[in-house]
């Protein structure tokens, strides 16, 4: 009987703690995963040539960066080489962004190689931390 109460106690304490422990990382994978999602369909609006797409793609990316520094506040803090990365995907959506808003007054053409830098800038700091 005791062993029973002891089992089902450790179950319900288990489950509490991973159901924390989920949670605590939960913002980190959300934006994760919509900085994904936006870099997918940035890729897309470039193919398709789709100027008001890739602006409002680049826009999303830009306000998941700053939302990234909240989703890893300690690394930000504490890692200069996380800070790096990070400020270095700051950088390249900066960039990409003056290209798409000079190619906004041309003819909207810009190819997936001026967009590189973005892909490279997760990629440096995916194979660093993950």
């Amino acid at each position: 009987m005791v062993a029973v109460l002891c089992a089902i106690l450790g179950a319900v304490v288990g489950i509490r703690v991973s159901d924390a422990v989920a949670r605590r990382h939960q913002h980190q994978r959300a934006v994760m995963s919509l900085l994904a999602f936006h870099a997918h369909g940035m890729d897309g609006a470039v193919q398709a040539h789709a100027c008001a797409n890739l602006g409002a793609e680049l826009d999303s990316l830009r306000h998941l960066q700053r939302e990234l520094l909240l989703a890893f506040p300690v690394p930000y803090a504490q890692d200069a080489q996380f800070r790096a990365r990070a400020d270095g995907l700051a950088s390249a959506l900066q960039k990409a962004s003056a290209l798409q808003g000079a190619a906004r007054n041309t003819d909207c053409r810009i190819t997936p190689n001026q967009l590189q830098p973005i892909g490279t800038a997760c990629e440096d700091c995916h194979h660093q931390f993950d």
